[in-house]
This record gives structure tokens, sequence and C-alpha cells, in this order.
């Protein structure tokens, strides 16, 4: 908690490297994250920006290891302490987004252990709505290229 506001910050972290089937699914997980940025705009319908993401996450091969939504409402809420379902990601979620909401786009999924790629991968980002897109105030790098850890 940031005065009195709540946070979060997730990165996919590998120490010394990365083998190739995880750097696969990471760079697909990334994709949907990318992807989900540039969708959090004024007027976008929560359940459209989660119909968006999962074709991405189904091209991939991944979709059936995503975990849950893509995101939801931050701030004097967080999903310790609860927050606005309304405003959650989901397929079954058709709030339309406003300037001045804060929503996270957290993509994440899971590959069971004994797979190729084994393990959990997320990417969280902070985005505050604005006028005619959003503004990412978590500024922390993501990806293969800045967090494999030497």
């Amino acid at each position: 908690m940031i005065a009195g506001y709540y946070t979060a910050l997730e990165r996919t972290q590998f120490f010394d490297h990365c083998d190739d089937a995880s750097l696969r699914i990471w760079e697909a997980n990334v994709k949907v994250h990318e992807a989900g940025l540039k969708l959090i705009r004024p007027g976008a319908r929560c359940s459209d920006i989660a119909k968006e993401l999962n074709e991405i996450f189904y091209e991939e091969g991944l979709l059936q290891y995503r975990t849950f939504g893509y995101g939801h409402s931050f701030g004097v809420l967080s999903h310790y302490y609860g927050r606005e379902a309304g405003l959650e990601l989901r397929e079954d979620i058709d709030t339309v987004i406003e300037p001045g909401m804060v929503i996270s786009m957290e993509p994440m999924i899971m590959i069971p252990q004994g797979m190729a790629g084994a393990g959990g991968y997320r990417e969280h980002d902070i985005l505050v709505v604005t006028e005619t897109g959003n503004e990412n105030i978590t500024k922390f790098p993501y990806g293969p290229e800045h967090n494999i850890i030497k």
C-alpha cells in the first residue's frame, strides 16, 4: 500500500537462463500482455478485451492454461481486501471502461508440472484510463530481455 492505495508489481523471471519451451510460453504471455495494454481505453468493454486476449492464447495453443481473468480494478480496493467485480477483465463482465478508472493488466498462465515450460508466467501492470487511452504507472521492465537474472 502506498499513500492509502493498493498497488502491485509482478514479473516472470528466470535465473541464469531460460530454456526454449519456457521462452516460447513467456513470449506468448508478453504478447497477450502488450495487446491488453493497447486494448484498455475509454469505450472498451471488459468482455471484449477478454475475448480478444483469449484469441491470442488460443492461437498460441495456451488458452487452456489461462488461470483467471486478465485484470481488475485497483486503488482503495484490491484483490486482497475486496474489489469491484464489475471491473474485471473477464468474458462475463460487460462494464464499459471510462476515463479515471484504474485497472490492472495481468495475464497469467500456468503450465503443469511434467510439461515442457512448466511453471507460472505473469506480467502485471497498473493502468490509469485517460481520455484517449491509458497511462501505465508501473514503469518496471518486463519480458525476457529484462528479467533473466544473470
